[in-house]
């Protein structure tokens, strides 16, 4: 009865030959074993029961631009943008006249009390002033809500960019836990063929206990990788849902193979300097410029001109002018304080320029430097790593059908090299993050 050890480990590594085999393909293409209809259905996918994913594929390119579409930031930016406008408009004018309507000089005691005709100095009077600010004020306070205006611009470019980018990073959050469960879930279903298998030979006395044991933990462990990676899923769609709404429930593309390779590290940092970030900080300085010029023409008097005309029943009517002008005497403790506030909060906007190019400057050098990692890592792992390990996992197969073997080894190398692609999954969806907020540092362009 020698044959039956030798018998019993070919019939388990039959259905491990089904594993090497589909796991021959390309870790990221997405991998489904050749099972029987009820194989399939025990292993489907919570969302697949709940609600099916349809509609066209949602590539990365599709997902940024429904989130630049319609989106609220952006609309929010543009009517302030446009607000702002209008306001530089009116900034620029004279002041609305002011009408003016009263009675002066009415005596209240003695025999003339309250009458409009026995005094001569009492009338009704009807005028209207003028207030005529400086011209350079207007025009510097004009231009201050224009500046405004090329500010709030500035931040609506960038804030295309970020959402551009987060939501690019999101979709590739879904796609990293979607190929993910692709592979769990081929792990699930071939481990459970296995247990089949393996149950019909213990049963058969041709399996010994432990080997089904060790069987079941292993097919149990493989359907709680599954839930997980579906928990992933269910999270990550969830998350993209926050920049392109329902659509974050359409199937998504198979590949990344659209997003372009950044250009050298000294294009992306020399490009910085134009970057929308940066651009709105420099429009901060020249308004910054602009209220210490407005600081210093509050040095200079404004004027106002006044017309009106007194009614006297009784006597002959009147009319008169007058001109009125502001003493800027007390500098000290006005213009002189407003002043200097204005030149520090233009040195201030200065050193935050300097300080956000530095900033931006480093974080694209630490993408450049993780996407040039992942990829080299990505490479060693399709060159070296994965073949070793799909080697492994068939000299585990073989010993353990020639009686040389156990099954905890074939076991170990099947979850070794489940891990190890899903390492390389990670590395190559790390490398594609990388070039990804990469394109955020770009002077121009928002798709990835």
């Amino acid at each position: 009865m020698s044959w039956f050890p030798a018998f019993r480990r070919v019939s388990a590594c039959g259905i491990l030959a089904l594993s090497l085999s589909a796991q021959a393909e390309e870790p990221l293409a997405p991998v489904l074993s050749t099972v029987s209809p009820a194989s399939q259905s025990q292993h489907a996918h919570p969302s697949q029961v709940a609600s099916p994913l349809d509609g066209t594929p949602l590539s990365i390119q599709d997902a940024v631009h429904l989130a630049l579409t319609d989106q609220p930031i952006l609309l929010d930016r543009e009517a302030l943008v446009a607000a702002e406008e209008q306001q530089a408009i009116s900034a620029a004018q004279l002041p609305d006249p002011k009408l003016s309507v009263g009675l002066k000089d009415l005596p209240f005691d003695r025999g003339e009390a309250f009458s409009v005709r026995d005094d001569s100095f009492t009338m009704f009077t009807v005028g209207i002033s003028q207030d005529f600010p400086r011209a350079a004020k207007r025009r510097l306070r004009s231009e201050r809500k224009r500046l405004d205006a090329e500010m709030d611009h500035y931040g609506l470019l960038n804030d295309r960019k970020v959402i551009a980018r987060d939501t690019a990073l999101s979709w590739l959050d879904v796609f990293e836990a979607e190929q993910a469960l692709t592979l769990t879930h081929q792990l699930a279903v071939e481990s459970g063929l296995q247990v089949r298998s393996m149950e019909s030979g213990y049963r058969s006395g041709r399996n010994p206990q432990a080997d089904l044991l060790a069987a079941k933990v292993e097919a149990d462990l493989a359907n709680d990788k599954e839930q997980d990676w579906q928990h992933h899923v269910e999270r990550m769609r969830a998350a993209l849902s926050r920049w392109i709404g329902t659509s974050a429930g359409r199937p998504l593309a198979d590949d990344m193979s659209s997003i372009p390779e950044p250009v050298e590290l000294t294009q992306v940092t020399a490009a910085i300097e134009q970057h929308p970030a940066v651009s709105g900080v420099q429009t901060q300085i020249e308004v910054s410029r602009n209220d210490i010029a407005q600081a210093e023409q509050a040095y200079k008097p404004d004027f106002s001109v006044e017309a009106y005309i007194g009614h006297r029943p009784a006597f002959a009517d009147l009319a008169g002018v007058q001109f009125s002008v502001d003493l800027p005497l007390f500098t000290g403790k006005r213009q002189d304080p407003e002043l200097r506030a204005a030149q520090l909060r233009s040195q201030a906007a200065q050193e935050r320029k300097e300080d956000l190019v530095r900033e931006l400057r480093a974080q694209a050098t630490e993408d450049y430097v993780d996407w040039h990692h992942a990829n080299e890592r990505a490479a060693t792992f399709d060159k070296e790593i994965i073949p070793e390990a799909r080697r492994r996992t068939e000299a585990a197969q073989g010993a353990y059908a020639a009686a040389k073997g156990s099954l905890d080894g074939v076991l170990l190398a099947r979850r070794t090299l489940l891990e190890i692609q899903i390492q390389r999954l990670a590395l190559v969806v790390e490398a594609a993050r990388a070039q990804t907020r990469l394109r955020y540092f770009a002077s121009a362009g928002e798709l990835p």
